[in-house]
C-alpha cells in the first residue's frame, strides 16, 4: 500500500531531512520569534495563495493576480501617504483588489470571454497604470 504513494513519501523524508539540517546548523531559525516574522512576511503570499487553489480547483487561469496584487499594494501605500486612517487604507485596498476580481469575473463568467485573454489584458493595464 505504501509502494503506492513512493514519489510522495520521498518528498516527504527529502522535506524532513532539509529541517533535520537546519535544526543542526541555524536552530535559531525555528525559534518563536523567527517563525512568528516568516509567518507574518509571508501572509500577503498565502492569501493570493489560497485565492489561486481555489481559482486553479475551478480549472481557470488568472495571470493577472500578481499585477493585482502590486497594484493593490501602490493603492495603499497612496491611502497611507496622503494621511488615511490604517482601517480605511485596509477596506479600501480590499475593496479595489474586489472590485478587479469582479471585473474579471465578470468579463469571464459573465460574457462568456476566455480567462487566459481577460487576465492578460488586465495585467498588461495595471502594469501600465502602475509604472
Amino acid at each position: 500500500m505504501l509502494g503506492r504513494y513512493r514519489r510522495e513519501l520521498s518528498v516527504l523524508a527529502a522535506y524532513l531531512f532539509l529541517l533535520l539540517v537546519m535544526v543542526i546548523q541555524a536552530p535559531t531559525f525555528f525559534s518563536a520569534q523567527q517563525i512568528l516574522v516568516l509567518l507574518v512576511s509571508s501572509s500577503p503570499m498565502l492569501i493570493v495563495a489560497v485565492g489561486m487553489t481555489i481559482i486553479i480547483i475551478a480549472r481557470q487561469i488568472d495571470i493577472s493576480v500578481g499585477s493585482q496584487f502590486s497594484f493593490c499594494g501602490v493603492i495603499a501605500g497612496l491611502l497611507a501617504q496622503s494621511g488615511c486612517p490604517m482601517p480605511l487604507v485596509v477596506l479600501l485596498t480590499i475593496l479595489c483588489g474586489t472590485g478587479l476580481g469582479a471585473v474579471n469575473g465578470l468579463l469571464v463568467a459573465g460574457f462568456g470571454l476566455p480567462p487566459i485573454v481577460i487576465t492578460l489584458a488586465m495585467m498588461a493595464i495595471l502594469r501600465q497604470t502602475i509604472n
